[in-house]
């Protein structure tokens, strides 16, 4: 790989570069259960369940602004709850440090993009000595969360011509999705592909290790632009 060919890659953190284990189902569910005990009018729990984190908060938050109560803030607490359980017990993928590093050598702009807080995100990149891996470090205190683009394209201006060419890498289709909106390829790391496909979310490549994204990005990169 030559340094001529570098630009920026954007990696989702969780189950992507570390497993943190956190119960996400069980946080769902702890969050449906909140709004149903404040006697919020949501869906059947099964439809609530198909939805992102952020996406359940939201309808607590607009109830919010209608009632002067503070449930979103209380769905944020328990959010952070199970993202620092989660980390506590975290794994690292395997090829994680070497794969960072290889890229970084080849002239690769890399950033961090999740939808874990600021603070679990550092208690996970600081337990396996990541964080230095990473030129940007964007989480959920900073950017809207995924499956919005504004990540994305947070880095991709901070960094300008360097990061011309940009793709995310994840193992989500709020990852996908997030790709999609900012017009930059995605690379899926062990998706479920019916949940891509539910979605109508377009992959570049799929991978089943980190260290096999040196060879997709030493190719040709697909052009594409954000749907208008």
């Amino acid at each position: 790989m030559t340094a001529s060919l570098n630009g920026l890659i954007v990696f989702d953190l969780d189950n992507t570069v570390v497993h943190s284990r956190i119960d996400f189902a069980g946080l769902r569910r702890a969050i449906i259960a909140a709004l149903r005990d404040a006697r919020v009018p949501i869906g059947r729990d099964e439809e609530l369940m198909r939805l992102s984190i952020g996406q359940i908060i939201a309808i607590g938050e607009a109830e919010d602004g209608d009632t002067g109560r503070r449930l979103g803030a209380e769905a944020w607490r328990l959010v952070l709850e199970y993202e620092r359980a989660g980390m506590r017990q975290a794994t690292v993928e395997p090829e994680a440090a070497r794969t960072l590093g290889a890229l970084r050598d080849s002239g690769f702009l890399l950033v961090v993009l999740t939808n874990n807080a600021r603070l679990a995100t550092l208690d996970a990149l600081e337990k396996f000595e990541l964080s230095a891996a990473f030129d940007m470090i964007l989480t959920r205190d900073e950017v809207a969360m995924k499956p919005e683009p504004e990540g994305i394209e947070r880095a991709r201006a901070h960094f300008g011509p360097r990061a011309a060419r940009t793709v995310m890498v994840g193992d989500s289709w709020l990852d996908g999705t997030a790709a999609q909106r900012a017009g930059v390829p995605f690379i899926a790391f062990r998706p479920k592909p019916e949940a891509l496909e539910q979605r109508g979310v377009p992959v570049w490549v799929v991978v089943e290790r980190l260290d096999q994204i040196a060879t997709v990005v030493d190719g040709s990169w697909p052009t594409l632009r954000p749907p208008s």
